[in-house]
């Protein structure tokens, strides 16, 4: 696609659909934990676009943005109206299930080669953050450790751990920004 106004038609529906069915459709389950409801809203959000088709002006550059930031307001949506939500308290829990879901639904080199991508960033970022701010990070994401018990064990404060890893999402949300990853991050933070 280049960078022009695209008239919204059937045509580019189709189009998006096919484009980007399965990563927004591994989006949403990152935020609602629910296969069939992560369906619903993905298929939601491309019959509203259909709607709002004679009215809405996308440039091509924005189309991507647009529709994962509308799948992730129609999953928090749908999970606050259906009180569907459900916390996973066991981090490996949650981990196992997320991870077989990408396993079993990341079918595309181009998916493969995104999570690969996206993984590959963090990694990155992580490895530049200052050392205690790593420590603190990796503790508290990697291992899901609470912030009294990460202060406990590097013998630091408890606003000092908040202050490592505010500064750790912040510039996370900065550099996956830049790097045009940051709305497929979104969610891995949401269920904290």
């Amino acid at each position: 696609m280049n960078n022009t106004l695209n008239p919204i038609n059937l045509n580019t529906i189709e189009q998006l659909f096919k484009q980007y069915y399965k990563v927004l459709k591994m989006y949403s389950f990152r935020v609602t934990l629910d296969e069939e409801l992560a369906e619903d809203v993905v298929q939601d959000v491309f019959f509203e676009l259909w709607q709002k088709r004679e009215t809405l002006v996308l440039r091509d550059e924005t189309i991507k943005s647009y529709l994962f930031k509308a799948v992730y307001n129609q999953s928090i949506n749908i999970i606050k109206r259906e009180e569907r939500y459900v916390r996973v308290e066991d981090n490996e829990e949650r981990s196992s299930l997320l991870d077989n879901y990408v396993k079993e639904n990341t079918q595309s080199s181009e998916q493969s080669l995104l999570l690969k991508e996206l993984d590959s960033e963090i990694k990155v970022f992580v490895q530049a953050l200052p050392p205690q701010c790593r420590k603190v990070f990796i503790l508290s994401r990697r291992y899901g450790l609470k912030n009294k018990d990460i202060a406990e064990q590097l013998d630091i404060s408890v606003k000092a751990v908040e202050k490592h890893i505010t500064k750790a999402l912040f510039g996370l949300k900065e550099y996956l920004t830049e790097k045009g990853l940051f709305p497929i991050i979104l969610c891995l933070f949401l269920m904290n």
